[in-house]
């Protein structure tokens, strides 16, 4: 499931006649899913950031290796 099917089904959950307490724990994992998906989007771009950074030093590496 993604992130706005997670959250949709929470929203859901939390708009029925439910205990209060039921609701208040159903607000507290929404935010915390919202900030795991944050996480993981950060770890994401991260992760792209270095594999650029790795594939432009091969390339740079093969240009002055054959080239020059």
């Amino acid at each position: 499931m993604n992130k706005r099917e997670v959250l949709e089904q929470l929203d859901s959950l939390i708009g029925n006649e439910v205990w209060i307490k039921d609701v208040k724990a159903l607000k507290i994992a929404k935010k915390i899913i919202k900030e795991e998906y944050k996480f993981k989007s950060l770890c994401m771009s991260i992760i792209l950031f270095i594999t650029i950074i790795i594939f432009g030093s091969f390339v740079a590496m093969t240009y002055f290796m054959y080239y020059r």
